[in-house]
């Protein structure tokens, strides 16, 4: 039996602990400005660029392939408009006689391209040297390229669809003679190739033994993107529907001296026990020639984004090392969610025997939740006030400060998405959105948004026109891998994030982008669409099913990245705004490297070095990614790199 002095003394205990949960939630909710935008506070990166490069034009009538002058040795040319707006992706019309020349004076920061300014694996080379901040000459006569020997290009590119490579064998060659990296974008007809001996010597071609062959897999030998190695095969049934990749490939077998870093797999040749690489079918290689390295992609991977990270990891096996800017940001981008009119409550009782808003609230939140803390996410949740507009069914802002406070506590952010269903235009959803942000009376800044690719090419007119979107400086979306992976959007100077993956499916062609980009760029863009969770077509739609495949590829897929910055949007939008000012030039004397950059106060890069490790370093920090490479923080305009090596008293040469 408890005494009344017991009893007394636990009811007084109980209340004190009440009364401390209690005031102190009570403060929590009253000081921390859930109603805030951190993010939105920060002061923003100046919005005129520091560094354009658009392509130049080489001029076909030269004798020597010269190019004219500037600042700090980098072709530039005014932005001009494209199909993004003017994201200064397209060279304007030059009236030079002979074409647009150029000439650099800073050896080692243009390259060449021959072939088609309209192709595909143009688009690829241009976008890369804006990213890398190279000048590119384009000469669709590879005979009418004649380099000058006092001002070489780090490499010459070459499309082999548009160039007949049989005709420009010696002019290649030339160049090989000079030591200019030597790449071939692709191959034509295997047929064609068998036919040219010279060619095959060129290619580290030996033998052609099938001109199309159908392999079981592919595999990815590691130190060439960051990721470490892979083999995409379908051993297991739940595999088959991530192999996307083209299996039809020619076979060829390379030559002694070639280095080779993706192959097809051929079942009948793993069973052989002193099958060696270079009999499997190559996909990638390179063959030492003359005083030069030459890189030849036998398949289509530098006809989308995919063949950025493969250009960086081509020009980190030529030399010594490489170093090169990246964004050095991981984004999860949740968009859709939370939506608040509660539209689709009938199919969501029948599921989870609750309404919309109780679905998002107390299954879906707690679980995002789990999986920010597991992999120290930073989402960005893209606010959908509703999607049907004509069902007379208005959205309710009584959770709204609910989201903001879960979202303040795990450091994330809301955004504003821009979806909507049939029978209104953006401009009336927008309207429609507009009052109810206004009713909700809080102080949030929304600062980035998810608009779906269809309505990209026409939200040019409602960014200037629309009070709700006057904060915004970054736009998310999801284009095809063809477009620019990050850019200007237009005058207005907003920045444009693609997305880089759906974390419901990770199929095997999205592993290869996604190691391209982290090895190009540090970048990531991972969309969690909840659309498909709150308006379900089938069962693996239900929000079980998707967290389940959702945190199985955020635990496999993006383990080895880890080192990079986990960003919200508006994060990423500063760093991205950093990266496309960014200027640079760097160099190395004996075992320091020397990296000078202008238009940045602070800025990261990848330095790639073979059999070394950095030894001592100023102005800058630096992070080992994996062996060999490291994520340098450069904190002023001058860094310097010290290396030394970590294979003992063996001397190492660069492959």
């Amino acid at each position: 039996m408890v005494s009344r002095r017991n009893f007394f003394s636990i009811i007084v205990m109980m209340v004190v602990l009440l009364f401390m949960f209690q005031f102190s939630q009570i403060i929590k909710e009253n000081d921390s400005d859930y109603d805030v935008n951190a993010y939105a506070l920060e002061e923003i990166v100046p919005n005129a660029p520091k560094w354009q490069a658009d392509a130049l034009q080489g001029n076909d009538d030269s004798e020597n392939g010269s190019w004219g002058n500037d600042d700090f040795g980098n072709g530039r040319q005014e932005n001009v408009d494209s199909e993004y707006g003017n994201q200064g992706n397209s060279a304007p019309e030059d009236t030079t006689p002979g074409g647009k020349t150029r000439i650099s004076t800073y050896q080692g920061n243009f390259v060449v391209f021959c072939g088609s300014d309209q192709g595909d694996v143009y688009n690829v080379v241009e976008q890369w040297c804006i990213y890398t901040k190279r000048g590119l000459v384009v000469y669709e006569n590879p005979g009418a390229y004649r380099a000058a020997k006092e001002n070489l290009p780090e490499a010459v590119l070459v499309d082999s669809t548009e160039i007949d490579l049989s005709k420009h064998v010696s002019t290649f060659s030339e160049i090989t003679d000079l030591g200019v990296v030597l790449i071939f974008c692709n191959l034509p007809d295997a047929a064609r190739v068998k036919e040219d001996v010279q060619l095959c010597a060129l290619l580290g071609i030996g033998q052609v033994p099938s001109e199309q062959i159908e392999v079981e897999g592919i595999h990815l030998f590691p130190g060439f993107l960051l990721g470490g190695e892979i083999w995409y095969t379908a051993d297991r049934e739940e595999d088959e529907k991530n192999q996307d990749l083209n299996l039809n490939v020619p076979w060829y077998i390379t030559t002694g001296g070639t280095k080779t870093y993706m192959v097809g797999i051929l079942e009948e040749l793993l069973a052989e026990e002193e099958a060696k690489n270079e009999y499997f079918p190559p996909l990638i290689w390179r063959n030492s020639y003359g005083q030069s390295k030459v890189f030849v992609v036998n398949g289509d991977y530098l006809s989308d984004m995919t063949g950025l990270g493969i250009l960086d990891a081509m020009m980190y096996e030529a030399d010594s090392y490489v170093v090169y800017p990246i964004i050095n940001a991981q984004n999860a981008l949740v968009t859709n969610y939370p939506e608040f009119a509660g539209e689709n409550d009938g199919v969501m009782m029948e599921l989870y025997s609750r309404q919309m808003e109780a679905v998002q609230r107390d299954i879906c939140w707690p679980d995002l939740a789990a999986l920010i803390e597991r992999n120290k996410l930073k989402l960005t949740c893209m606010f959908a006030p509703q999607y049907q507009y004509l069902d007379e069914v208005e959205p309710s802002g009584e959770l709204v400060p609910f989201y903001l406070q879960q979202l303040k506590e795990t450091e994330a952010e809301a955004g504003i998405s821009l979806t909507y269903g049939e029978g209104v235009t953006l401009e009336e959803k927008l309207a429609r959105d507009e009052q109810f942000y206004t009713s909700l009376q809080n102080r949030y800044q929304y600062t980035s948004a998810f608009v779906e690719k269809d309505d990209f090419y026409q939200m040019g007119g409602v960014l200037t026109n629309t009070a709700l979107l006057e904060h915004i400086r970054t736009v998310a979306s999801d284009f095809s891998r063809s477009e620019p992976v990050v850019s200007w959007y237009d005058a207005h100077m907003i920045t444009v994030q693609s997305i880089t993956s759906d974390v419901k499916t990770h199929t095997y062609s999205n592993d290869l982008f996604v190691r391209s980009m982290e090895t190009a760029l540090g970048y990531s863009n991972v969309r969690i669409d909840m659309y498909d969770v709150l308006w379900p077509q089938s069962a693996e739609d239900q929000w079980e099913n998707m967290y389940d495949s959702m945190a199985s590829n955020l635990n496999t897929y993006w383990k080895a990245y880890a080192n990079f910055a986990q960003t919200t949007l508006t994060e990423s939008d500063q760093r991205i705004r950093t990266f496309l000012n960014l200027d640079y030039r760097d160099r190395r004397e004996g075992d320091c490297v020397y990296l000078e950059t202008v238009g940045a106060e602070e800025s990261w890069f990848l330095l790639r070095v073979h059999g070394e490790e950095i030894a001592s370093i100023s102005g800058a920090e630096y992070e080992e990614i994996e062996n060999g490479t490291y994520l340098l923080h450069v904190t002023g305009e001058q860094a310097e790199i010290c290396l030394r090596s970590n294979r003992g008293l063996l001397e190492y040469t660069y492959p």
